[in-house]
């Protein structure tokens, strides 16, 4: 089995949602959220049979709105949703699932 999973994608735009086109919507989607649920699902079954755990990366825009931040908010409250599901889903089959939302920093 694979013992741990670290998903880490993260793209963003940004744009009022009067002016973000959907296609920007879908982009953003794709990789945040998506791929997130296309990598877990290929890997879930050796997961499961190691008892091991699943990592999900989103950010604190995955709970909390920002203004021009719609497409990748939309995308991480997806994440974060997707994780929590995943976590009662698993919970019988020994397999932790984690969320981290780490905040914006600014490097010096």
């Amino acid at each position: 089995g694979l013992w741990g999973l670290v998903n880490n994608a993260g793209v963003s735009t940004f744009g009022e949602v009067e002016f973000a086109s959907l296609d920007n919507y879908k982009k953003v989607a794709e990789i945040n959220l998506w791929g997130t649920v296309r990598v877990t699902k290929a890997f879930l079954p050796l997961i499961r049979r190691a008892k091991g755990r699943v990592v999900n990366i989103t950010s604190m825009l995955g709970r909390m709105v920002s203004p021009s931040r719609s497409c990748y908010c939309v995308s991480k409250f997806g994440v974060a949703a997707f994780s929590d599901c995943l976590r009662q889903e698993m919970y019988r089959w020994g397999v932790r699932v984690i969320l981290i939302e780490p905040s914006n920093f600014v490097a010096a």
